[in-house]
This record gives structure tokens, sequence and C-alpha cells, in this order.
């Protein structure tokens, strides 16, 4: 091979692997953004569950406070909250179905907790 034949290999080789370095790196930086921003989706989902808890929680508090004194027997599917369960809800926290879930969970434990303060009393 002469001089200008090896030195255009030598060119279009070099073009190669800046080409495909460039690919790759422009790929890894999208997977580590995709990666990112699963991560975010399934940390925001996770709070989203936190927060429904928290909301469930103090709505099945009041509730229950509230059935306490009128002397109502304890039910928390009395209450229009527990059934709908969707009080607060953004389609940011995830599915509809997980959201309900645990806010009904937060509500029947606040609901339980104000019969049991009662109890007490």
């Amino acid at each position: 091979m002469n001089r200008a034949g090896f030195r255009t290999s030598l060119i279009g080789l070099l073009s190669l692997f800046t080409a495909g370095a460039a690919t790759m790196t422009a790929t890894s930086a999208h997977a580590q953004s995709d990666y990112s921003y699963r991560y975010d989706r399934q940390q925001f989902r996770h709070e989203g569950q936190k927060i429904a808890y928290d909301k469930g929680y103090r709505t099945g508090l009041d509730r229950g406070d509230d059935d306490v004194r009128h002397h109502r027997s304890p039910d928390p599917d009395r209450s229009s909250h527990y059934r709908n369960a969707d009080d607060g809800y953004h389609r940011e926290y995830g599915p509809k179905e997980e959201y309900r879930e645990s806010y009904r969970d937060g509500f029947r434990q606040g609901y339980s907790e104000a019969y049991r303060r009662y109890r007490r009393y």
C-alpha cells in the first residue's frame, strides 16, 4: 500500500471510530437520562402513595372522631371519602388504583385510631 492509500485508510478508520464513539456517548447519555427519568417517576410514585396514606389517615381520623361523637357504630365504608379514595390524586402519583389502596389503608388506620382514643376516656 502506498503512502496516499495508507493515509486515506487511516482517515477513514479515524472517522469511523469517531462516529462510533459519538454514537456510544449519545446512547449512553440517553440511557442515563432514561434511567434518571424512570427513577424520578418511581420516586414520585412512591411519594404519591405516602401522600395518599397520610391524606387518608387524616381524613379517617376526622371521620372516625365524627362518628364517635355522634355515637355511630364503626363503619369506614359509610364514608364517601373511603369509598372514593381519590381525594388529592394527581396522575403523576401513578395508577389511581394504587393511590386508592394507600388512601384506604391510611383511612382505616386513622378511623381505628379515633375509636381507640375514645375507648381510653
